[in-house]
């Protein structure tokens, strides 16, 4: 990321130089502040509380004419006119809204006749868990999508604050470029996901469910995913569709820019008798079928919300993925996009 978004260039050497001069001591003395609370577990909320307001406390916040805009978490950046919030405001807002969500949480809790029982964090790598064979019902795991965010990079804009730090030796990205052997591959990614699964099934109890979420607009990708379940020992039971919303400006621009808006989950179980199946090859004219299909029932007009919706499919009737591209999308379906809409419409027919 300090490559990707040319900090040297703009002299964004540190963290620091993301804030504003008064917002950033603030911040260094409400840290240094928090630090001294006791006991430890209320240190913590006050610290989850803290860390919720960096970014919208710093210059990636950005104002609009109509009302501020929040700051993407994709990338650093300073906005050309950014938003100075006072952080006191932000902090007691954010402690307020934590206090109301503790108490809608325990009182939705006890009015279906439980108690909230005791919840262990444990924080380590997903190829590695410290738990012991079977003694988990469920697991849910929401992996990076290949190169879409690196996480480890843009955690270290809160982790400087915790003076705890990611080590991304073992991060499950791919580098989008780069040479040697340091960079990322996707071979490598493959092989960590593969890893995770396994040890996901060495964890479930037998019956026990794994969803893993995932999205992307390569069909390399998703056909990598396809193969990582295949080699953990999975197969796949169900595919949904997690839409979350429009969350980024290029999800706006879906269809233009090839962006995919939603994620799907894959959910698997873990039975005694399992035989993974290799991907079969689709039937020819599927793909053109399948796209006026989805047109058809007039629920999804992206070329987005089309796309997933054929990776479901495909998943579904355990076809390869590898050649489904979204950018391929458009032309081989024998459409185009709408340029006030973003929709697909049928292609005119050319007049000779």
């Amino acid at each position: 990321m300090f490559q990707a978004s040319a900090l040297k260039k703009h002299g964004l050497l540190t963290t620091a130089t993301f804030f504003s001069e008064r917002n950033l001591a603030v911040l260094a003395a409400l840290r240094d502040a928090i630090g001294e609370v006791t006991p430890a577990s209320f240190r913590d909320k006050l610290l989850f509380a803290f860390t919720a307001i960096l970014s919208r406390a710093s210059k990636r916040y950005q104002w609009h004419p109509k009302r501020p805009l929040n700051a993407a978490n994709q990338n650093y950046y300073i906005a050309p006119v950014f938003y100075e919030w006072n952080v006191f405001d932000l902090f007691e807002r954010k402690i307020e809204a934590a206090v109301r969500s503790d108490r809608y949480i325990r009182e939705r809790v006890a009015a279906n006749g439980h108690e909230i029982g005791r919840v262990d964090y444990k924080i380590g790598s997903a190829d590695a868990l410290d738990l012991s064979d079977e003694s988990v019902d469920y697991v849910f795991t929401d992996p990076p999508f290949g190169s879409n965010i690196f996480y480890s990079d843009m955690s270290l804009f809160h982790e400087v604050w915790l003076r705890r730090f990611t080590d991304p030796r073992c991060e499950a990205v791919v580098d989008r470029s780069g040479n040697g052997r340091k960079r990322r591959t996707a071979e490598r990614y493959e092989k960590l996901i593969v890893g995770s699964l396994r040890e996901a099934d060495r964890v479930l109890r037998r019956g026990g469910w794994l969803s893993l979420v995932f999205s992307n607009s390569s069909g390399e990708m998703w056909a990598l995913v396809q193969r990582s379940i295949l080699c953990a020992g999975f197969d796949l039971d169900e595919v949904t569709l997690l839409d979350k919303g429009q969350r980024s400006v290029k999800g706006l621009a879906s269809g233009f820019e090839n962006i995919v808006t939603a994620d799907l989950v894959l959910s698997m179980q873990k039975t005694a008798k399992r035989v993974p199946k290799e991907p079969r090859e689709p039937p020819t004219g599927a793909l053109t079928a399948l796209v006026n299909e989805i047109l058809g029932l007039g629920n999804a007009t992206t070329p987005s919300q089309i796309y997933l919706r054929l990776v479901r499919h495909y998943l579904r009737q355990n076809w390869n993925v590898a050649d489904l591209h979204i950018r391929d999308l458009v032309a081989s379906a024998g459409y185009d996009v709408d340029a006030a809409s973003g929709r697909l419409v049928e292609r005119e027919a050319q007049v000779a």
